[in-house]
């Protein structure tokens, strides 16, 4: 008989459309294997059919929570005066902990997805807790403070960034497991309890994945979320100091849901700049374009669109920012790496004129990824350190 876990998400698990929703889809469905769920959602929408089909499906139990504006605003206002993280008191509602109180007895786990979920330690004290932490936000925020193009968003990466030095810390004691995607993170973490590195997989389908379409063989592509400041800093920059000495016959494809007023001006002044939005598969323009690029100079952890285009056996062009996190990778033999705007260009123009002198590359980054970089590897990785804390 399966034991029962809690799993409380600061989100909406489905469709996974985007880096954080397709980590906490695939976790979901890993866990339910092991477990008999039951999940909290907490989001400022209301849940769809197909998304309340995919938690029962998977799930004895679950309950949405809706956040409402008032209350939101009541609740940032009054964490103005405190040092807590202003993500943990938007999520951390009263009527979430008044729940677990009354209908949480059954489960002997619990996983809190997000630092943001934190604020929910103190009425699981009977449960054994994994914190999918995926990143340390005190570290990429105080980073990304320097490097955001955005000066609102520099001034909340700032205070934010102070106040989850000290939370991350604390909540990290109370955990029994913290799992981090970045083995860095994890090594700086560790110091404060058990913190284990735990990379996201990519699904299987990605490495035979074979349709093209010959419209994008003179194509780069960006792909992500594109309503993420992350992303939107990567792509202002690659605009700014890169795309004025590639090929003019190279047109660059950003792909991704939500493209905020910054993109949409990139495209607007140049004519080989199409932003194309969410797609159901955006996988047949990115297996057809010669390059993937990911100039990220900010955010955290690893980024999912690299690691499942690498899985394709695509040839990508990074910043040491994007390659850092994704242990066993080596510049030029698994992907190309470059921060000067310049010399970028021109690798990327390297493998546009000349695609089969870089085969190698993506071959080999598809090999790395199918042995390294699996859900099925996160699955075993995840049970055995699982089983560690109960055995303690």
């Amino acid at each position: 008989m399966k034991k029962k876990c809690l799993v409380i998400i600061p989100g909406i698990p489905f469709p996974p459309v985007d880096g954080h929703k397709l980590k906490i889809y695939n976790f979901i469905l890993i866990l339910a294997k092991h477990f008999d769920l039951h999940i909290i959602s907490i989001s400022r929408e209301d849940v769809t059919v197909e998304q309340r089909e995919f938690m029962i499906q998977n799930s004895y139990r679950r309950k949405h929570f809706k956040i409402g504006m008032f209350g939101a605003f009541f609740r940032l206002f009054k964490s103005i005066f405190s040092t807590i993280p202003f993500q943990v008191a938007y999520f951390t509602l009263p009527s979430i902990k008044r729940y677990i109180i009354n209908n949480g007895g059954k489960e002997t786990h619990a996983v809190l997805n997000l630092i943001r979920t934190g604020g929910y330690l103190d009425v699981l004290a009977d449960k054994s807790i994994i914190l999918d932490m995926v990143d340390s936000l005190s570290r990429s925020y105080l980073k990304s403070k320097e490097t955001t193009s955005s000066l609102v968003y520099s001034f909340i990466y700032g205070v934010e960034g102070d106040r989850l030095v000290e939370y991350e810390k604390k909540s990290i004691e109370k955990v029994d497991l913290t799992l981090c995607v970045n083995q860095d993170d994890a090594k700086n973490l560790s110091s404060y309890g058990k913190v284990k590195w735990l990379p996201n997989g990519v699904k299987e389908s990605l490495f035979n994945y074979t349709k093209k379409c010959n419209d994008y063989n003179d194509c780069v592509a960006f792909f992500g979320a594109m309503f993420y400041q992350p992303n939107v800093d990567a792509m202002i920059w690659f605009d700014k100091y890169v795309l004025d000495h590639l090929d003019p016959k190279i047109k660059i494809l950003i792909i991704g849901a939500r493209p905020s007023n910054s993109i949409l001006n990139i495209a607007k002044k140049r004519k080989n700049v199409r932003i194309t939005g969410f797609l159901d598969d955006p996988y047949i323009i990115l297996n057809s374009c010669f390059a993937i690029i990911a100039p990220m100079q900010n955010g955290g952890g690893i980024q999912n669109k690299i690691i499942e285009t690498m899985g394709m056996g695509k040839v990508n062009v990074l910043t040491s920012y994007a390659a850092d996190p994704i242990i066993g990778a080596e510049n030029n033999k698994h992907f190309i790496v470059e921060n000067d705007p310049v010399i970028m260009a021109e690798r990327i123009n390297e493998v546009f004129i000349n695609p089969s002198s870089f085969a190698n590359i993506g071959k080999n980054a598809a090999i790395l990824i199918k042995e390294t970089y699996t859900w099925d590897a996160y699955e075993k990785t995840f049970m055995t350190q699982l089983n560690e804390i109960n055995n303690d």
